[in-house]
């Protein structure tokens, strides 16, 4: 995904935003859409679309059950109790129409190509689980954004998203026992200095659990951390067969 043009010279702040279950409108059938539709899924959107028509994937969400699809045009209106909003059709006067209502309702709002109408702009970035890396540019220019994008993508694998996994579930652990806050980040740090990384990309898991073992409080099963990220990888693997 490249970064939105932005030709506002108002420092953008940059921000993760939390759509977990939150309703979120998307203006537009096509491929445009499409891509959005996708990236707020991934993320737990509620996510409703306004169109009179939609590309083949757009219906293929719609016939799943993964989206509301309303085959209608854009009324006023519509904007009300929307999260955020992504206009995305290629008429002037319905994304004119769609920026007043957001600012009428107070909704966050991407138009697409208008980037003087939007709120916020879509960086160029990569995704490993909840591995993210987000590239902009202030839209200066994206061509820049998505040369670096694709630079990182190929330095920051999979393994960096298994080994953020890991660590969320041993932190899940080291933080509700009876420890201080700068014990727990010595022992972070101290796993992050073993070589686990390489562990996670070989496929070691007999040598990950041994390394774990080394720095790990009593109590806290090296083995099981292991098989959990290991269901975790066979999880998301299925998810991504299924898609």
């Amino acid at each position: 995904m490249t970064e939105d043009t932005n030709n506002n010279h108002t420092p953008l702040y940059p921000v993760n935003l939390d759509i977990g279950g939150k309703r979120c409108l998307v203006v537009g059938g096509g491929q445009v859409a499409a891509r959005k539709i996708k990236a707020l899924l991934l993320c737990g959107g509620v996510v409703q679309i306004i169109s009179p028509h939609g590309s083949k994937e757009i219906i293929r969400l719609a016939q799943a059950g993964e989206i509301e699809w309303l085959q209608r045009t854009y009324r006023a209106g519509d904007a009300q109790d929307a999260f955020l909003i992504f206009a995305a059709t290629d008429d002037p006067q319905v994304q004119k129409k769609i920026a007043e209502d957001a600012a009428r309702y107070h909704v966050l709002l991407n138009s697409a190509g208008e980037p003087e109408l939007s709120d916020f702009h879509v960086p160029a970035k990569i995704r490993r689980r909840d591995f993210v890396i987000a590239v902009s540019t202030g839209g200066g220019s994206p061509a820049l954004a998505l040369l670096l994008k694709d630079q990182l993508a190929r330095e920051y694998g999979e393994e960096y998203g298994m080994l953020v996994e890991l660590m969320a579930n041993i932190r899940r652990q080291v933080v509700t026992r009876d420890s201080v806050a700068k014990e727990n980040k010595a022992l972070f740090k101290s796993i992050l200095e073993l070589p686990v990384l390489d562990c996670i990309k070989q496929g070691n898991w007999t040598e990950l659990r041994n390394l774990l073992s080394r720095v790990l409080p009593a109590g806290i099963d090296a083995g099981q951390l292991v098989e959990e990220l290991l269901e975790e990888i066979g999880r998301s693997e299925d998810t991504g067969k299924k898609r």
